[in-house]
């Protein structure tokens, strides 16, 4: 089983580099077919339910007949989706197309950690740290990438390039990837009541509610008005917001590589600290009047907040997770945390318009206030 984690590891960047391409290119596409930021807003949105039942009848099924279809299948349909975006030129199409990408997404990202899980427990900080840092350097890789290629509005060789290395990911994956044996599938079948249930634990409720909260500050920041708000409030070039972009990426991966020998106890504590300082730098960062200014600080909200707290949210989440539904339990925190995407986007689509500092100002306190759910968990000094 040595193997396995090269493969994770692999198909992980390759996947980072397939989305930061797809990611930055998307609003820009959009907005070149005259889709307004309040449809961008529906489009963006319109997923999350769809998200939220998937996601968690993913993980159920994944507890029955195992981690390796659910995983192919999530990076095979996000290279599908990224090939047919050029030819969806209706607001319904992209609609579907996005929604469809965001479900593959949430579920691969499940399916990595619980994969990671199952093939060594005891480095699991580490390697999912490693794993998801290294993924987001790819992401800020294509993201720079991609500002290039659309400085000649080049959309449709994009997407080609986003679907070609998620395509070479999934055949990776298929052909070196072995389950391993604490992964054995159970094939219990269950009830949808039972599936859906919410029956957690009362530590993965509280982070459940924890990442919902947050989920909703942080997609008021995080989906099209990401590129827009540079564009409208500074004047950016494409070129300059692709380098923005890229050390967003950058700033939310390096961190990772280094938290399994920074965090080694106190996670409860480290979680809120970091999650805090997150929501504060957000916050700043929609008031600063200067293009350059505003960018440094608002690059920093990552490198002193989720590139520190994810990977020991995760390893939260693995520690509270039962055994027998371990599939379940962590997608339906995740997919819980998914349905702040139905909020998010049009609140920024409702704001953005009257002033483009509100979404960052907005997301910013939101992040803020999710923090103090976190009070709520077991006092652990591990």
């Amino acid at each position: 089983m040595n193997r396995n984690f090269p493969v994770l590891l692999t198909v992980s960047i390759l996947f980072g580099l397939g989305l930061g391409v797809y990611e930055f290119a998307l609003p820009y596409f959009l907005d070149s077919q005259g889709i307004s930021v309040a449809q961008m807003g529906l489009i963006y949105a319109a997923g999350a339910l769809l998200v939220f039942v998937v996601r968690i009848y993913a993980g159920h099924l994944s507890d029955r007949l195992g981690r390796k279809t659910l995983y192919g299948g999530a990076v095979l349909l996000n290279a599908v989706v990224s090939a047919a975006t050029p030819a969806a030129t209706v607001l319904w199409f992209q609609t579907v197309l996005k929604s469809a990408r965001d479900a593959g997404a949430m579920v691969f990202d499940s399916m990595y950690q619980l994969a990671l899980h199952d093939d060594s427990r005891a480095k699991y900080l580490d390697r999912m740290a490693k794993t998801r840092g290294l993924q987001y350097l790819a992401e800020a890789l294509g993201t720079f990438a991609t500002g290039l290629l659309l400085a000649r509005d080049a959309y449709t060789g994009s997407f080609r390039l986003s679907s070609v290395l998620l395509f070479i990911g999934f055949l990776i994956f298929l052909v070196g990837y072995r389950p391993h044996d604490n992964a054995a599938p159970s094939g219990r079948h269950q009830s949808l009541r039972a599936v859906f249930a919410l029956d957690l634990p009362r530590p993965l409720v509280i982070l459940a509610v924890f990442a919902f909260i947050f989920t909703v500050g942080l997609s008021i920041s995080h989906c099209f008005v990401i590129q827009l708000f540079w564009l409208r409030q500074f004047g950016a070039s494409k070129p300059a917001i692709g380098v923005i972009l890229m050390l967003h990426r950058l700033t939310l991966g390096i961190p990772m590589l280094f938290v399994g020998w920074m965090v080694k106890k106190h996670l409860k504590q480290f979680f809120i600290v970091f999650v805090i300082l997150e929501g504060l730098v957000l916050a700043v960062s929609g008031l600063i009047p200067h293009f350059l200014p505003a960018a440094i600080v608002w690059l920093t909200h990552d490198l002193f907040g989720a590139g520190l707290w994810v990977p020991i949210q995760s390893t939260l989440i693995q520690r509270y997770a039962r055994e027998e539904s371990r599939g379940r339990d962590v997608s339906k925190v995740h997919a819980t945390a998914s349905l702040g995407w139905i909020f998010g986007p049009l609140i920024a689509g409702a704001i953005f318009e009257r002033w483009y500092g509100a979404p960052f100002v907005l997301s910013g306190t939101i992040v803020i206030l999710s923090a103090l759910i976190l009070f709520r968990l077991p006092h652990e000094d591990a």
